[in-house]
């Protein structure tokens, strides 16, 4: 179910996918994934997050900016972090500011979820 944050979390085997319902990447939005992760630390296992941004068509250096915080909160528990679906303007930026090399992308969704559930995973 999608909330005002304008993000679904849905369960995909052992990983949560947060698939983004907006055309932005707005505080909103990142604020829900970290929120997801605090809730998520009271798990025993390394959490495993799939971000779908098939949707989103704008992002700017402070969404950035928290991806890069929620990837580095996601590391320190020993998890693992994909993105999915990026295409245009976001993964424009994303390769501008050199982030296409710290983030694991993947054209869609099964294919990040597969990635995260493999071996490694």
């Amino acid at each position: 179910m999608t909330d005002q944050t304008g993000i679904e979390f849905q369960a995909a085997g052992s990983v949560t996918v947060a698939v983004v319902n907006a055309a932005e990447l707005a505080p909103a939005c990142t604020d829900a994934l970290l929120g997801w992760l605090e809730r998520a630390d009271q798990a025993d296992c390394p959490p495993r997050l799939v971000v779908d941004l098939g949707r989103v068509k704008f992002i700017d250096s402070v969404a950035l900016g928290s991806l890069v915080v929620l990837l580095r909160r996601v590391n320190k528990r020993r998890g693992r972090l994909a993105l999915a679906g990026l295409v245009g303007h976001p993964m424009k930026m994303m390769q501008v500011t050199g982030l296409a090399k710290v983030f694991a992308f993947f054209t869609d969704v099964p294919s990040a979820v597969a990635a995260l559930e493999g071996p490694g995973g």
